[in-house]
């Protein structure tokens, strides 16, 4: 008898598509729609590259978020499988392992500075000969900057390296920073693409002007992926073709052919900004008359300058009193699902160095939304 009640249920199952296997997996990913290193995020989702590679039945979410703190608070709290965020964020996540083993699994892209460690100024501030010059205009001015951010990183590594000592130092998100910078209450701030290029001169509000990137604190911009590690466990097929999906949809943003399409989808998601202005955000050259034509570079995996730079964090957080231990754990930074899923796409590195591809900035009048 109760095989035959088995065998109904499952006859019921099959019939309306309820089969075992067909039971769906459900997934958040959490990302910023307003930073460039999620702009992939958008053609991801909007060309459903994530279906081709991860187990049938799977849904994923995609969960927008302002800056990166948030997205590792979702984390935190199981809210969110993996995450899209500068190393400073994803540095402050892993070091909380106590509550949830976070990985550091891939690279978004990496920069000399120029997407999230600039120095802004106000419009009427002085044209500065120097960084000396520009440090010491900053003594005694009112700063600002998302704390707990890559930009709040930068920063306080410009005051630090320049001996800068700020009337004010401020935590306010990007969306206050740019009100404050309209109606004349800020001096400077650090912020992150795309709103750099949607309040400065280059192409946007005119507001502010960029007075310093990140070389004058020896800092790089890089962007990384975080995975929750139970998720690896548990599910290591969904998290190796999630990762093979983010691949996919950094080479579909790193082909110039492709650039109008890509934010046409970006602008689905980060509303309210000039399809120019996002254009810019990413493949202008920022600052302006930056001399080295390199916007950023996307490695994927970590190569040794982005191992060097993920290791320096942790020491200079702890030094800044942001985290409680100046080491992450040595299984935190592991590449290993994006080294295989780089070499099952075909590309072969180098004396263990790879890169997918490079962003050469380009004029604004380059824009094909002009």
């Amino acid at each position: 008898m109760k095989g035959k009640i088995l065998a109904f249920f499952l006859a019921v199952f099959w019939a309306t598509g309820l089969s075992p296997k067909a039971q769906a997996e459900k997934f958040t990913i959490g990302f910023q729609p307003y930073d460039t290193i999620s702009y992939q995020v958008a053609v991801n989702a909007e060309l459903g590259l994530w279906k081709k590679y991860m187990p049938e039945g799977t849904e994923l979410e995609f969960t927008p978020a302002l800056q990166g703190s948030i997205v590792a608070n979702n984390m935190l709290a199981g809210k969110a499988v993996a995450g899209y965020m500068s190393i400073m964020p994803a540095t402050i996540l892993a070091s909380k392992d106590e509550q949830a083993e976070i990985k550091i699994a891939a690279s978004l892209g990496m920069s000399e500075g120029t997407r999230c460690s600039v120095v802004l100024v106000r419009k009427d501030a002085p044209q500065f000969k120097s960084v000396e010059e520009l440090a010491r205009w900053l003594d005694g001015k009112t700063i600002a900057a998302p704390k707990g951010s890559a930009s709040d990183q930068y920063l306080r590594r410009f005051f630090n390296k320049h001996n800068v000592k700020p009337k004010e130092y401020l935590n306010q998100s990007i969306e206050v920073i740019a009100t404050n910078f309209r109606i004349g209450k800020l001096d400077a701030a650090s912020v992150w693409e795309p709103t750099v290029s949607r309040i400065a001169d280059n192409v946007g509000e005119g507001y502010v002007r960029i007075a310093a990137d990140g070389s004058a604190a020896d800092n790089y911009d890089l962007g990384v992926l975080v995975l929750r590690n139970d998720f690896i466990q548990k599910n290591p097929a969904a998290a190796k073709g999630y990762v093979r999906s983010e691949l996919e949809a950094q080479r579909y943003l790193l082909d110039p052919a492709n650039q109008k399409n890509v934010i046409e989808m970006v602008a689905k998601y980060a509303t309210g900004i000039d399809n120019n202005v996002l254009w810019y955000s990413i493949y202008g050259q920022v600052p302006a008359d930056r001399t080295n034509p390199i916007r950023e570079w996307k490695s994927f995996y970590f190569n040794k300058l982005e191992r060097e730079n993920i290791e320096a964090v942790a020491p200079f957080l702890y030094s800044e009193k942001v985290i409680d231990k100046p080491k992450l754990k040595d299984w935190v930074v592991d590449d290993s699902i994006a080294r295989e899923v780089f070499k099952e796409a075909g590309y072969a590195p180098v004396d263990d160095e790879a890169t997918l591809g490079y962003v050469f900035g380009a004029k604004a009048e380059d824009s094909p939304f002009k």
